[in-house]
């Protein structure tokens, strides 16, 4: 019976599956003596990947924050114009019905002043008039 070694809790190795493993560390070895130099390069890829995901995320950040200060500025200086254009329509506002108030006024003095000319057209007519007729005018400015 082959001997078996427990290596961690959940796992066993035979001793055939360690000398296989062994062959093929050495055969690795044996094929590049720089075995070793390999994984200092992975290591060192590894390192430059992480520094570069580090600095790109950093980049990345800022480039975020930056849009989002163009952003603010944008809605400040959008609210400001917002408020600017309220402001004119107040005064647009304000004028209109100024001016509705001013025609409604002045339709008011043409309605008064268009009986006041017919009133003296009456007058001026009587008083081109025989006598009768100036009484009956008479008469009716008095009723």
């Amino acid at each position: 019976m082959e001997t078996v070694y427990n290596c961690f809790d959940d796992a066993t190795i035979t001793g055939d599956e360690i000398t296989e493993i062994l062959a093929f560390l050495q055969s690795n070895e044996s094929d590049n003596p720089c075995g070793t130099n390999e994984l200092v390069h992975v290591d060192e890829k590894k390192r430059r990947r992480t520094i570069s995901n580090r600095e790109s995320a950093k980049r990345s950040r800022l480039k975020k924050k930056k849009r989002f200060e163009e952003l603010t500025e944008e809605v400040n200086r959008l609210n400001q114009r917002n408020q600017e254009l309220k402001n004119r329509i107040a005064n647009v506002v304000s004028c209109g019905n100024f001016i509705s108030s001013e025609n409604n006024r002045l339709k008011t003095e043409s309605v008064c002043l268009e009986i006041r000319l017919l009133e003296l057209y009456r007058f001026l007519v009587a008083i081109q008039s025989p006598i009768s007729t100036r009484v009956n005018y008479i008469t009716t400015l008095e009723i």
